[in-house]
């Protein structure tokens, strides 16, 4: 049977990829919007699919004998993990932290594992497994901060700078707002003022005109 192409599919099944690959919006697109949407989405995925077969075919160790545990960036709303623990008498738990706040928590039942995990877009997370105690949270091993990846433009425009000083070995960071913020602010606030003017008007029924 031959593949149909994107363009010989109706909006109803290009809505069912468009979901599959996490098309934001796409109730509200024409069908050849939903192409181009699917498209855009569809090369970065396949480009990491590859790049994870490459890795399989490398033959990595299965294990290292020691605490271990990575946290890793996949595509937006979801994070790769890998983990090795070893020699824990009692149930260790991981947990996706955000700062100090526990995300996800999820019992450990193997010392060898990894997974994929499904989070909430452009959140900066950690994963840390530890032993809980009574109350308290006494931890292993703990990975590096990451920021999840989203499927939407930054609404952050600040500049960020920094200065070193080669002689101290000190780096000072700055923040800086861009002139096309700045006029962006200007008019938000003006249109914000000028809304809290507006009266609105009540017309009777049979009093509209066309």
């Amino acid at each position: 049977m031959k593949k149909k192409s994107y363009e010989e599919m109706n909006r109803k099944e290009l809505l069912r990829i468009a979901k599959l690959y996490g098309v934001k919006g796409r109730h509200r697109m024409t069908k050849e919007k939903l192409i181009k949407a699917i498209s855009e989405k569809k090369e970065p995925i396949e480009k990491l699919r590859n790049f994870e077969e490459k890795l399989k075919q490398k033959n990595l160790p299965h294990k290292y004998d020691k605490n271990h545990i990575e946290l890793l960036p996949k595509e937006p709303g979801v994070v790769y993990v890998h983990w090795e623990i070893r020699n824990q008498k009692k149930q260790p738990i991981l947990k996706l932290m955000e700062k100090k706040k526990s995300v996800l928590a999820i019992p450990v039942m193997s010392k060898i594992g990894d997974g994929y995990m499904h989070v909430d877009e452009g959140k900066n997370l950690r994963a840390v497994i530890g032993i809980e105690s009574g109350k308290q949270f006494k931890k292993i091993v703990e990975s590096e901060e990451i920021a999840v990846p989203v499927s939407f433009p930054s609404n952050d425009r600040t500049v960020k700078w920094a200065k070193v000083d080669l002689k101290k070995g000190k780096v000072r960071k700055t923040r800086k707002n861009t002139k096309a913020t700045k006029k962006l602010e200007e008019k938000k606030e003006k249109t914000e003022k000028i809304a809290k003017t507006v009266k609105y008007i009540h017309i009777p029924k049979g009093k509209q005109s066309d």
